[in-house]
């Protein structure tokens, strides 16, 4: 994709973070933009900050967890604008505590905005994708879908399928001489957002039960009070969208927007390559 100027771009999880981010920058590059996020009062700043930079915009409130909510943003993007060009996959949640420990709530609640929310996405928008002339489609994965951290087991499943997913879907794009559409997937380090919080959109039908061993709760609560914590210290999430909006134009699916983590990746893949057990990560925390 050479140039973004009047592409139709469509980005989930719009309302903060990396999404809001992205949204701005995608606005920069001239394209339209159409916003979806679960919470309507940050949908909406991000829709009029959108909308500052003087681009059409159209805020739709979805879950992406749901496969017709996120179909009915489909709708909604072709009624309005005609076509789709960009779509970022990019809603997601976070949640701390060990495997032992988890409930099978836990597991349902991020794997279903993680890793559903990027099906879903691809479900929907991916035949108009392939109808336009060119098109581009990321998904935002994390480094902890390249190697495991520990105290994050569903996250991690759920970041490695989106891997996998974008993985197959380039193969597959780049094999098809009816399509024109390119596909990156973002493996972030630490980046500046409220992921951490993302507690107060958990569905009330999955929430925790209460345990009688209080010191489980007690140890996830810790947890995410220490993602929360490092989080703070991460990259701003516009220097990350900038890192995005370079790859799609360049047509690169790898998207890294920490490089410094290389050496992680190397050397869990030369672990796998020696057959050698996992080993904590060295520059993750």
């Amino acid at each position: 994709m050479e140039n973004m100027r009047d592409r139709i771009a469509v980005v989930t999880g719009a309302g903060s973070g990396i999404g809001r981010a992205l949204a701005l920058a995608l606005a920069g590059e001239g394209c339209k933009v159409v916003l979806a996020d679960i919470e309507p009062e940050p949908l909406a700043r991000s829709e009029q900050l959108v909308a500052e930079l003087g681009v059409e915009t159209l805020a739709v409130a979805t879950d992406v967890s749901d496969e017709k909510s996120v179909a009915a943003l489909a709708s909604a993007t072709v009624e309005c604008f005609g076509a789709v060009h960009i779509l970022c996959n990019n809603a997601g949640v976070g949640g701390g505590g060990l495997i032992r420990n988890q409930q099978l709530v836990d597991w349902k609640w991020v794997i279903n905005v993680n890793l559903w929310g990027v099906i879903h996405g691809l479900h929907s928008f991916l035949p108009h994708l392939i109808e336009a002339d060119e098109a581009h489609v990321m998904s935002t994965a994390s480094v902890a879908g390249l190697m495991a951290v520990p105290g994050i087991g569903p996250y991690n499943a759920a970041k490695y399928g989106v891997v996998a997913i974008m993985e197959t879907l380039h193969l597959e794009m780049e094999a098809d001489p009816d399509a024109n559409v390119g596909v990156s997937v973002l493996c972030p380090g630490l980046v500046k957002t409220n992921i951490a919080q993302a507690q107060r959109n958990r569905p009330a039908q999955l929430q925790r039960e209460r345990t009688s061993d209080g010191t489980k709760n007690v140890a996830a609560r810790r947890r995410n009070e220490a993602i929360a914590a490092a989080l703070e210290t991460g990259k701003d999430p516009g220097e990350v969208a900038t890192v995005v909006i370079e790859a799609m134009l360049a047509r690169r699916f790898w998207v890294l927007s920490h490089p410094e983590l290389l050496d992680d990746v190397r050397h869990r893949n030369e672990s796998l390559h020696r057959l050698a057990n996992p080993t904590l990560l060295r520059n993750f925390f």
